[in-house]
């Protein structure tokens, strides 16, 4: 304090003249006066006006899985050392099951442009531009949530040779979209076989249909093209049962 009042002009014999800490200081002339206690008020009460910078106060809380939570898909590692490095485009999934389990795990991160990034140009559920295809995952995003996968079988190799695969896979998932009766279960299990092509090394996903207890294969009732499966799709129901309409495909 002394050393700033001396490059001001300040006397500099070590005693400093006492300012009242509680004014600010006005300049006029060149001569340090004292703001009237009208003037401190008036700018006190500006800076309680002024609004609180973006950035401050409590944080939001993080959405979706954080790099040291388990990784939802089920396989046991955590997150950041499981799907998430596929998620933020460091790596490919090595394998079909890679590839769907790491899918699975952008649904419950809510990441559209992955689904978008793993699902083949020709697939019948990408349709539209790519915009759009993730518009309608984004809708099927906010209209379910998976709560589990299960592998039932798989990987198996299909008719086109090493290059293809299919894996049957049980998901458990919860419905919230309005327009599903209100007696449907909130929460239900469908049982999915979907289909992966490796191509130029990469695997992506095809296409997929639902398996019914009976053991057979068949198109999903209600699905929508779009979102790289039929897993977010309603599995068929007999007619008496309640539909479950309007859902996406998940991996």
């Amino acid at each position: 304090m002394q050393r700033s009042l001396c490059a001001r002009g300040a006397g500099c014999s070590g005693r400093v003249a006492p300012v009242a800490a509680s004014h600010s200081v006005g300049i006029a002339h060149g001569v340090a006066r004292p703001a009237s206690r009208r003037a401190v008020i008036v700018q006190a009460a500006k800076q309680a006006k002024k609004p609180v910078a973006k950035g401050f106060g409590a944080p939001k809380p993080a959405k979706g899985p954080q790099p040291e939570d388990p990784c939802p898909c089920g396989s046991g590692n955590l997150f950041d050392a499981c799907c998430a490095p596929y998620h933020r485009g460091e790596a490919a999934a090595a394998s079909p099951e890679a590839l769907l389990r790491s899918r699975y795990s952008a649904y419950v991160a809510k990441d559209p442009e992955y689904i978008a990034n793993t699902t083949a140009p020709d697939s019948p559920e990408y349709t539209g531009s790519r915009s759009s295809y993730i518009t309608t995952v984004k809708a099927t995003m906010r209209q379910l949530d998976p709560l589990g996968l299960t592998i039932v079988s798989g990987p198996e190799p299909g008719p086109a040779g090493p290059d293809e695969a299919f894996i049957t896979f049980r998901l458990k998932r919860r419905i919230k979209d309005p327009n599903v009766p209100k007696n449907a279960p909130e929460v239900d299990e469908v049982t999915e076989r979907s289909r992966f092509l490796r191509v130029n090394g990469r695997w992506v996903y095809v296409d997929s249909e639902f398996v019914q207890e009976d053991g057979e294969a068949g198109a999903g009732v209600g699905a929508v093209p779009g979102a790289g499966s039929g897993a977010m799709a309603p599995a068929a129901a007999k007619a008496e049962e309640p539909k479950k309409k309007g859902f996406l495909g998940l991996f």
